[in-house]
């Protein structure tokens, strides 16, 4: 049987939406006579993700954290990351599939299969434009992109955007979809409560890419506190605190925080439309689940965000993450409201034309033919 190692760079956050892509296909393939193993970061608070692979007889390896022992971390430096990466020679893989939150997150899995001949097959499930790398790490990581059996991207911008800041054409990369939590024949019924437009910003509690603090900016104006209109956070993340402490600290009455909420179709059963002032994104779930729920989207021009989203057609797009661009889309929103159910219609039929039914099992076809 064919061995395939899934391998996640992720040391940011127990579980994140990036998690999703890698880790349905280790479990979809470890039912299908392949043998799989998971190398993911060890945390204090596990994910419940674990069980699952355990259950579908998936090895999974939890790493040390480098950071959290000082003598651990002294070896690491010393040993230039080996310690990490003799796994590799234990398990022996056919295939190694390494994903990325952002696209410079590999911390050496790249060049650790390159130098051991293991094929390998990278995932980048961001890309930002905040950040270029240096002349040394562009160089290297354009190695090890082209070396990489395929590069997969989860979005047509964020491809773009790679091969520039690396100016290196991947003729080996593709643009993958990622899996969603709400039933693709969902049609569920437009809220009942008309009075108040209720958005829902959907998302980890991260400004840094998420954006959330530009949110707070554009609601802290007369005209927005004025309005009857609710916006609430949804979701988790290291800056809860903080964010709660703006909400305060602006007396934004017009914000509530709701926590994460698994059963997204809960979610837009009650409201209206879906706002992501993101900085950083690659395609985001939240704009893929509400589209298929029906639901317009008011998000910022960034990576494949207006892959889906159509200016005032299926939705509202500010042509940058900064406050003035952001209350401008959300003016022209308040402006249509009246607009909004029949726009999210035309999200319901649009986003199926471009998301697919089973994006899991389209990925594993092309992790198939990787090991042919």
């Amino acid at each position: 049987m064919k061995k395939i190692a899934f391998v996640s760079t992720n040391d940011i956050t127990p579980w994140a939406g990036s998690e999703e892509l890698w880790s349905q296909t280790a479990i979809r393939m470890a039912s299908q006579d392949f043998v799989i193993a998971v190398n993911i970061k060890g945390w204090n608070t596990p994910s419940k993700k674990i069980q699952e692979f355990e259950e579908a007889n998936c090895i999974v390896v939890q790493r040390l954290d480098y950071n959290s022992n000082f003598i651990y971390k002294l070896a690491f430096k010393t040993f230039k990351h080996e310690l990490f990466f003799k796994w590799l020679d234990k398990f022996k893989p056919d295939l190694v599939v390494i994903s990325q939150g952002c696209n410079y997150e590999d911390k050496g899995w790249m060049k650790a299969c390159l130098k051991r001949k293991v094929p390998y097959a990278v995932i980048v499930n961001a890309a930002g434009d905040n950040y270029w790398p240096s002349d040394d790490l562009a160089a290297k990581t354009s190695e090890v992109y082209q070396n990489a059996e395929t590069c997969f991207f989860v979005s047509q911008r964020n491809l773009e955007l790679t091969v520039t800041q690396l100016a290196t054409e991947l003729p080996n990369a593709k643009v993958v979809r990622n899996p969603y939590k709400v039933s693709y024949d969902i049609a569920p019924s437009w809220p009942q409560d008309q009075d108040v437009l209720k958005l829902a910003c959907v998302g980890r509690l991260d400004p840094h890419c998420k954006g959330q603090d530009i949110l707070f900016k554009v609601l802290r104006s007369e005209k927005w506190r004025n309005r009857p209109i609710e916006v609430t956070i949804l979701g988790n993340g290291y800056q809860k605190n903080t964010l709660r402490r703006l909400k305060d600290l602006w007396s934004l009455d017009n914000v509530k925080f709701g926590g994460f909420i698994d059963n997204v179709e809960a979610i837009w059963a009650n409201h209206h439309a879906l706002v992501l002032p993101s900085r950083i994104e690659g395609l985001p779930l939240a704009i893929v689940e509400a589209m298929l729920c029906g639901r317009l989207c008011i998000v910022t021009d960034v990576a494949g965000n207006t892959e889906l989203i159509k200016d005032n057609i299926n939705g509202f797009v500010a042509i940058a993450p900064k406050e003035e661009c952001l209350d401008e889309a959300m003016e022209r929103a308040w402006q249509k409201r009246e607009l909004w159910y029949e726009m999210g219609k035309e999200a319901y039929v649009s986003v199926r034309k471009i998301i697919p039914r089973d994006p899991i099992n389209e990925f594993v076809s092309e992790i198939k033919l990787l090991l042919e």
